[in-house]
């Protein structure tokens, strides 16, 4: 099957790939391959399988471009351990699987394959595009067909486990009553602007926290780069044109230079948005119908008032020309029944009910070459900047990396511009500098600290660029006169934040004692009974209170009879708030077909963490972390 994907070859598409089909790079042999080979220390031993400390360097590789090339002052030990687990996990899956027997067929991997969105063209998969992307990411077909089949066998793995889970009906209506469950809660709030105030910072508290925060207080590091950047669209209007280069192109692709069969259409669209209306909508279609035929109202006057279509309502309900692939399928095929001058029966399509007019039908025009010289021109130089793409790529790929110290070579084998940035940080940059990818290459361990050209990196607009560090400052430490009011404010936001919760907490101890807002907040001072929101019966999702206040709320015991249940909780923005539940309505337990496929994917989730944890929990696991 897989072979059958390669006879459907037309063109390409240089950059990107979706990364759903995409297993980690770690259990591939990219990273070697990327670094040299070598690398014989292992990380850990899995049931007797070694794993190399560079498929564990590669994961955390990944991780550190998450983070702009750099990892988070602090976190090393932690992503690495992170890093050395996911490995560890991935690798016990591969075990699972290779006992299970499981495998993708050539049919699964040559489907997911021309699924893959880069890989087509004019919504057909294409071979070519296929292999040019393979080639200039310098990986071949064998490879990354056992890489898309690798990944698919996981799913399988992953299917197994989670599709014989279930949820029985009683568990299943005891969290449905939960989810709808509805409360009637009051809230008073307390500000922690209002405590700002009484928030006192001394010059010794600023200096004690600055010693104790001085990595807070760093200037950013930064950096300029040297570039070299290939872009589709200059080489498109560098290409060589001629009238015979485009005759003969126009003769090689005549079918892309056909004007289609055209139906020029209207109708009346009756929608359905919701399918329990499904009824009311048919029920509303057929008697619009039954009132034309009877000629008591005409086609227009129907679309006018009654359409759903606005925008074609105010047309009489012209649609204008319909073309074969642009629509639905079930309102194309509607429309494609039609003769010219028929009104269709009322038809169900992707838009609800609709009753359909085709007026005239202009057939499909073949264009000379003269009506279509300027599509032909347009297409014949994108299609030779693609392959000046590809094989300029390459070379400055090649030299960037075969001479990883200067990057003026690469530029004059290729003709192309060695250019600079302005300073750019790990999170900010301008020009090419505002890609992420161009700053995670940038402050990444081979060209920041070891001064060698990046890889060449393909950009979301189509053009791809190799980059090299010509200037490097490292974070340096504030002063704290610099930073002495950042930290003032800091302190005080901290102070209020503090002296809010403890208002808070006394106001709530007198709540549970009055059990009553007025005589609380009198006793305190804190507030009138005026300020306390009441919110009658809500449910777990409303949007009276945040999400904070709702958790907490719904956490809470159900008041006993003739009292209110009391409680608190300090919120993100440093305000403090007191609740207090009045009644609790039980929520409808009925089950709908997406309540129990909801219910039933949770449990299998659960039940996938649990085998996975017993993989874990079975295995023979030693880690090596001093090697990494």
């Amino acid at each position: 099957m897989l072979q059958s994907i390669h006879d459907k070859a037309k063109g390409w598409i240089a950059y990107a790939i979706v990364g759903i089909i995409i297993v980690p790079f770690a259990l591939t042999g990219i990273y070697d391959y990327l670094q040299g080979g070598g690398g014989k220390l292992s990380a850990a031993v899995v049931n007797g399988e070694e794993i190399p400390v560079k498929t564990v360097q590669n994961a955390l590789l990944q991780i550190k471009q998450q983070f702009g090339g750099k990892l988070p002052e602090g976190m090393d030990e932690a992503l690495k351990g992170n890093a050395l687990d996911s490995v560890i996990n991935q690798t016990l899956i591969q075990q699972k699987i290779h006992q299970g027997g499981y495998r993708a067929s050539n049919q699964e991997v040559a489907d997911a394959i021309s699924k893959i969105e880069v890989f087509q063209k004019d919504g057909k998969f294409d071979q070519l595009t296929y292999e040019n992307f393979l080639k200039i990411q310098r990986r071949s077909p064998v490879e990354f067909e056992a890489q898309v089949r690798t990944d698919l066998t996981q799913q399988q793995l992953r299917g197994a486990v989670m599709n014989t889970a279930f949820l029985p009906k009683a568990e299943a209506e005891q969290y449905q009553a939960l989810r709808n469950q509805q409360r009637d809660i009051e809230v008073f709030t307390l500000k922690q602007a209002d405590f700002q105030a009484k928030a006192q910072v001394t010059d010794d508290q600023i200096a004690k926290y600055y010693e104790q925060n001085k990595a807070a207080y760093m200037t950013d590091e930064r950096a300029q780069l040297s570039y070299v950047e290939l872009k589709r669209d200059d080489l498109a209007a560098k290409a060589t044109v001629d009238d015979t280069a485009l005759k003969t192109w126009f003769d090689n692709n005549a079918d892309h230079y056909v004007q289609p069969e055209e139906h020029i259409t209207s109708h009346i669209l009756v929608a359905v948005d919701d399918p329990a209306k499904d009824a009311d909508a048919k029920k509303r279609i057929d008697a619009l119908y039954a009132e034309i035929k009877a000629g008591t109202r005409t086609f227009e006057a129907i679309a006018r008032a009654d359409s759903d279509d606005k925008i074609t309502a105010e047309k009489d309900g012209q649609m204008g020309a319909v073309v074969a692939g642009d629509w639905g399928a079930e309102f194309e095929k509607a429309v494609f029944a039609l003769k010219a001058g028929e009104m269709s029966e009322p038809v169900k399509t992707e838009a609800g009910y609709e009753i359909i007019r085709v007026a005239t039908i202009n057939p499909s025009k073949s264009k000379t070459f003269e009506e279509a010289l300027a599509a032909v021109e347009d297409d014949y130089r994108k299609d030779q900047a693609e392959k000046a793409f590809l094989d300029k790529g390459e070379v400055l790929g090649r030299l960037a990396y075969e001479q990883d110290g200067d990057l003026a070579p690469a530029a004059k084998e290729t003709g192309l511009t060695l250019q600079q940035t302005d300073w750019i940080t790990p999170v900010q940059g301008q020009g090419i500098a505002a890609n992420d990818k161009v700053r995670a290459a940038a402050f990444s361990e081979d060209v920041l600290k070891s001064g060698k050209n990046s890889d060449l990196l393909e950009l979301e607009d189509g053009s791809a660029v190799v980059i090299r560090v010509i200037n490097h400052e490292a974070a340096a430490q504030k002063p704290l006169d610099t930073v002495r009011e950042d930290i003032r404010t800091a302190l005080v936001a901290q102070e209020a934040r503090k002296l809010t919760a403890q208002k808070g907490e006394e106001l709530l101890k007198k709540l549970q004692e009055t059990q009553a807002w007025g005589a609380a907040l009198a006793a305190t001072g804190l507030g009138a009974e005026t300020a306390v929101e009441k919110s009658g019966l809500i449910g777990r999702t409303d949007t009276k209170f945040s999400p904070d206040i709702l958790d907490q709320a719904f956490s809470l015991d159900h008041p006993a009879k003739d009292k209110l249940t009391w409680g608190s909780v300090a919120l993100a923005n440093g305000d403090y708030a007191l609740l207090a539940v009045k009644a609790v309505k039980v929520g409808d337990a009925s089950l709908g077909s997406d309540a129990g496929a909801v219910y039933s994917q949770s449990t299998g989730t659960r039940e996938l963490d649990a085998f996975f944890k017993g993989l874990r929990e079975t295995a023979k696991v030693e880690t090596h972390p001093e090697n990494l």
